[in-house]
């Protein structure tokens, strides 16, 4: 009978041993992936492990650091699985979503994150249950404490703690707030100088000006402008003014949207008078919508001159790769905004053709065949930022209202060759990555009208400024004058002529593999 017992009692030890041991690598296998690890190493598993063996035998550190921990797990579970590690963009979506926002991300979660919380709390609960409730003797611990310490010190002498995925989980939260913190602070080194704008206003206070701001859009790849498919259909049919020689101020957003938007002669750029601020200094109610970044390296210097407006919506709180937003998501805001006012300014800054181009498509099949899939959906982004513009002219009709419609795109892209196929990306040696397209629709055109006059982006204030009937009497316009010929564009703090650059080969359909 006594043996009988011993057994049964043997068995149960040894059935509670093995669920402990499973529960412990489960749970060290998810947290990892709960902090936004979606591979971990036999290091970060054995740290994670070490943890859950140790701290917790203390019962102090078990209801300080593990539960919180565990706590902390399921809270950013979903955020990890979508958007990874913190970061400042992860930061500055939670600094700037509101209740609406998050209610709204709460919603468009897949079912699946919804469970991953779940899953965490499970293994506290069941943890808790099988291994906290006798945990054994700390004594008993002290080789696996040895080996914890022993981990953490040779990864701390090396200066190597952000290669444990644990550490650098809180390193990353230290350093993407401190990134988010400057970030904000040169947003709002954008009101440290004021604009002195001084203009006679337009005389037609009615009327609703929109600038769409494309992105990585070359001028040979449209239809418009005789590429052989049709890759924009409505600006091939509809009237108004297409700038067939203009060219970009730089071959990237950074650089490039700054000098276009705002006063500059090459490096330095004064981001107070900017095209928003003109529009305010006559008497414009001023919008910025974005589906681009807030914040991040690459979206600062636009934020900067977003900054002015009088209201800005930005469908990304990070970077502008943080969500994979559809430019169609501007369109209701827009379209609200244009009911409220009858004499404003609206931006629209899309991602248009920004790579990857296929996600730029969000699930759309490419309206283009070609061998190169890369290509196939460039081209088709052409065609869905072509419907775009005819949607926002169609909004600005239904207004019954004046209006003037700009579209141009930040730079061009050029050819690479990567393991033998060619791909389009960005580069800063070739004409291509400047010849970028300039459109001007309105209400009252009534020809379809090409000009071949050299234009550029540096000039685009000017151009905005004539073609709104806005005079502008300060500064003086007199350093900024028109590059019509000798033009020059900025390649990384240094002017070089547009003229002596290279020029970059355009895919042109092949009937045997290409159709649209």
């Amino acid at each position: 009978m006594h043996t009988l017992i011993a057994n049964k009692i043997r068995s149960r030890i040894s059935f509670n041993a093995v669920l402990v041991s499973f529960l412990y690598i489960i749970a060290s296998v998810v947290l990892i992936y709960a902090l936004g690890y979606h591979g971990a190493k036999g290091i970060d598993i054995l740290l994670m492990l070490l943890i859950l063996l140790t701290l917790p035998t203390i019962p102090l550190l078990r209801y300080l650091l593990v539960i919180p921990f565990f706590i902390l797990c399921a809270i950013y579970f979903p955020i990890g699985y979508i958007y990874g590690k913190p970061s400042v963009s992860v930061i500055s979506a939670l600094m700037q979503t509101n209740k609406l926002e998050a209610h709204e991300f709460l919603l468009s979660m897949p079912v699946t994150c919804y469970l991953l919380p779940i899953l965490v709390i499970a293994l506290l609960t069941a943890i808790n249950r099988y291994a906290w409730r006798s945990p054994p003797p700390v004594k008993r611990m002290l080789p696996y404490w040895l080996l914890l310490i022993l981990i953490v010190l040779s990864y701390a002498v090396t200066h190597n703690l952000h290669k444990l995925k644990l550490t650098d989980y809180f390193i990353s939260i230290f350093t993407g707030y401190q990134d988010y913190q400057e970030q904000i602070a040169q947003l709002d080194m954008a009101h440290a100088s004021a604009p002195d704008w001084q203009v006679i206003p337009p005389k037609q206070r009615q009327a609703n000006y929109v600038i769409i701001i494309g992105e990585s859009m070359r001028r040979d790849y449209m239809s418009l402008f005789g590429y052989p498919l049709p890759t924009t259909p409505f600006l091939d049919q509809v009237n108004g003014d297409f700038y067939s020689n203009y060219i970009s101020t730089a071959a990237n957003t950074f650089e490039s949207l700054p000098r276009t938007l705002a006063l500059s002669q090459g490096e330095q750029v004064d981001y107070a008078n900017n095209v928003v601020t003109l529009a305010k200094a006559a008497g414009m109610k001023t919008y910025w919508f974005s589906n681009q970044g807030f914040v991040g390296d690459y979206d600062i210097p636009a934020s900067r001159i977003a900054a002015y407006s009088d209201r800005r919506y930005f469908l990304k709180h990070g970077d502008y790769q943080s969500l994979n937003t559809d430019d169609y998501q501007l369109l209701p805001p827009f379209a609200d905004a244009l009911k409220d006012n009858h004499n404003g300014l609206y931006i629209l800054h899309i991602m248009g053709s920004h790579p990857d181009f296929c996600e730029r498509l969000n699930g759309a099949k490419p309206a283009f065949s070609f061998g190169n899939q890369d290509l196939s959906c460039y081209l088709s982004t052409y065609r869905k930022t072509d419907d775009f513009i005819r949607q926002t002219y169609r909004l600005l009709q239904q207004t019954q209202r004046p209006f003037k419609l700009f579209y141009f795109s930040d730079h061009g892209l050029a050819r690479h060759n990567i393991g033998g196929n060619f791909y389009l990306r960005h580069s800063v040696e070739f004409k291509q990555n400047y010849e970028v397209p300039l459109v001007i629709l309105s209400d009252n055109a009534t020809q379809h009208r090409q000009i071949a006059t050299p234009y550029s982006a540096f000039n685009f204030i000017q151009l905005f400024a004539r073609q709104t009937d806005i005079t502008i009497t300060r500064p003086s316009m007199a350093a900024y004058a028109l590059q019509l010929e000798h033009r020059r564009v900025y390649v990384g703090q240094n002017m070089l002529d547009f003229d002596g650059l290279a020029e970059d080969k355009v895919d042109l359909p092949d009937e045997n593999h290409l159709h649209g």
